[in-house]
């Protein structure tokens, strides 16, 4: 894997990551309604239109990451992955 593929995995993360942030209502109700951890991220993986290991992920999130000062951080990190992608 290299540097490229790197940068392409995190950007996918973080947009899986900011996705369940503006969307944590449907995300909680969601995770809420699942029997099994297995049955959540299914159902978060399908909500977010993601790969279920994303969706692990974000059922793997802090309560912390869910502020919207870490918001404003995934959105700056965002945009400094998609600028060195668009520079390669």
């Amino acid at each position: 894997m290299d540097a490229q593929d790197k940068t392409r995995d995190e950007l996918q993360l973080l947009e899986a990551m900011m996705q369940a942030i503006d969307r944590r209502e449907e995300v909680f109700a969601a995770i809420e309604t699942s029997e099994t951890q297995d049955e959540a991220r299914a159902a978060v993986a399908k909500l977010l239109g993601v790969e279920e290991i994303l969706a692990r992920a974000v059922l793997d999130m802090q309560a912390r990451r869910w502020a919207q000062g870490e918001r404003r951080t995934i959105t700056d990190q965002l945009a400094m992955l998609r600028a060195k992608l668009e520079s390669a």
